[in-house]
């Protein structure tokens, strides 16, 4: 999304929103600009970026991105796209809005990034569950726990196979939360897999997971016999909803 200026090095790197494109789709392709923030000048990037977003509006941004942060200072900015090539697309609209925004205040933006990355996922509708009545509706979605999969190499369908599994289990049993599950692309050290799922804070979610384990604690016991088999390491990271700083397109 955000290509930074005078120097600054691009390298090319979940909110579920878009997941009704994902499900009629099948999979849905995600691209993330991530930007790491100088501790003392946070305010400064908030104010900055919540003029960039309004910006978006008003001038009819293309692209709508979804923002997340870790809280340590790096802002995630998720966009669902159709392909690979629309990423020279929004970034080459994106310049326009840095254009319209001036140079001042870019410059301004600019010094308030400690560094950049960007990376590709594809959530994959056949790995994921989205219920049709899901406890939380994204209107009211502000916590996301997610982990990445780092895989055997070779052992990518395996790694489906139990996936699939896993959610007919959940849906039989009348699950209310979704589930989303997507490979990793550009940006990872693959092979890797992307689970997440949302709730209203972090409170909500810790409590609904201890009721997710109570209830579904002797199937994944027996799940994770197998599954361990296939991992070389799993990642587990959190992340809290930036509305303020997001842009829902037109």
């Amino acid at each position: 999304m955000k290509k930074l200026y005078l120097g600054f090095i691009v390298i090319l790197l979940f909110i579920a929103i878009n997941s009704a494109n994902a499900q009629e789709n099948e999979k849905q392709l995600w691209y993330c600009w991530e930007e790491v923030v100088h501790p003392t000048l946070i305010n400064e990037y908030w104010e900055l970026s919540k003029e960039l977003s309004e910006l978006c509006k008003s001038e009819g941004y293309s692209y709508a991105f979804y923002a997340w942060t870790s809280g340590n200072f790096k802002y995630q900015y998720w966009h669902p796209i159709n392909s690979l090539s629309d990423i020279d697309k929004l970034e080459a609209e994106w310049d326009k809005i840095m254009a319209k925004f001036g140079a001042e205040k870019t410059e301004k933006w600019i010094k308030t990034i400690k560094s950049t990355n960007s990376r590709t996922i594809t959530e994959i509708s056949d790995l994921s569950f989205y219920p049709a009545n899901p406890r939380v509706v994204m209107d009211s979605v502000n916590y996301m726990e997610f982990q990445e999969f780092y895989i055997i190499p070779g052992k990518g369908k395996e790694f489906e196979k139990m996936m699939k599994k896993a959610v007919a289990h959940i849906k039989s049993e009348g699950h209310s939360d979704s589930w989303h599950v997507a490979s990793g692309g550009l940006g990872y050290n693959g092979p890797v897999y992307i689970g997440w799922a949302f709730d209203k804070n972090k409170k909500e979610y810790i409590i609904n997971d201890e009721i997710f384990s109570k209830k579904y604690g002797d199937f994944f016991k027996e799940f994770n016999k197998d599954f361990v088999k296939i991992l070389r390491s799993v990642e587990r990271k959190e992340a809290w909803f930036a509305r303020d700083l997001s842009y829902f397109g037109n």
